[in-house]
């Protein structure tokens, strides 16, 4: 692995246990609750997370099918998602989604990590690491949003001192 992953390979693993933690005990009806008209649901960030996952993969240079891809481009916000693939399904996906990750950043190369990526982030990198680290941080600031609709919902916190 090119040395320059490591760190954010790190920010992967911690999100992926946070995001986790954020799941873990919680039911279906909670999960798709809102605090309120302008705060999105926890399944909703969740959701979106695993969506992101997938979209690094395909940066990445190793694009996987997301099963709720259609579900995913039908909702434009909160307001017009209809249906929640079960929180179990979610967990699932997002631990494949994972290792695979994981073993995908391990093998790229310094010159597919220095390539320009085909996407642009609001980061002066404008190369594929530069995407992938953005989309670490992305993804660390949406399972922090997880935590914070956990903790409201009355669910114990994510992290425990």
């Amino acid at each position: 692995m090119d040395s320059r992953m490591q760190p954010v390979t790190g920010i992967l693993e911690l999100n992926a246990n946070l995001f986790r933690r954020a799941l873990e005990g919680m039911d279906q009806a909670a999960a798709e609750r809102r605090p309120n008209d302008h705060t999105n649901s926890l399944a909703y960030i969740a959701c979106h997370a695993l969506d992101a996952r997938f979209y690094l993969m395909k940066l990445a240079g190793h694009e996987r099918t997301n099963p709720w891809q259609a579900l995913f481009d039908a909702a434009t916000d909160i307001t017009t998602m209809k249906e929640y693939p079960p929180l179990y399904e979610i967990m699932a996906e997002w631990d494949e989604l994972h290792e695979a990750t994981l073993a995908c950043l391990e093998a790229l190369t310094t010159a597919e990590l220095d390539a320009q990526s085909p996407a642009s982030f609001p980061t002066e990198d404008t190369s594929i690491l530069g995407a992938i680290a953005f989309l670490a941080f992305h993804e660390a600031y949406h399972v922090g949003q997880m935590g914070l609709v956990r903790k409201y919902l009355g669910f114990e916190p994510v992290v425990k001192r």
